[in-house]
């Protein structure tokens, strides 16, 4: 491209005004070619950023359901043995309670 430029530059003052706006349209249209080849890595570049990043926060979501996760189990273990004393402790007053004692409403 550059050798077609080279050359109709050395014949302009042989092709007059219209030789002229050959080289100008020429040398637009190597300039658009290099700014879409810009263009182009910097997509790509912007593109493989993303990805990188969208990976990260996948993996980090990840973490975070598995933390979820065990802290849901955590809870439910809580839970069971809280029911478990209550029952226990509902057990024992329901023992101590029997029919000498009882409560004081019951007379």
């Amino acid at each position: 491209m550059d050798s077609v430029i080279s050359a109709l530059v050395g014949a302009a003052p042989q092709l007059g005004g219209a030789g002229v706006l050959v080289v100008v349209l020429g040398l637009l249209i190597r300039r658009e070619a290099q700014t879409n080849e810009r263009h182009a890595s910097e997509l790509t570049r912007v593109s493989t950023a993303h990805q990188a990043e969208l990976s990260a926060l996948r993996a980090e979501i990840a973490a975070l359901r598995e933390q979820v996760s065990g802290l849901n189990e955590m809870l439910d273990a809580e839970r069971r043995a809280r029911w478990h004393a209550e029952d226990s402790a509902a057990k024992h007053r329901r023992r101590d309670d029997g029919p000498v004692g009882g409560p004081p409403w019951r007379g």
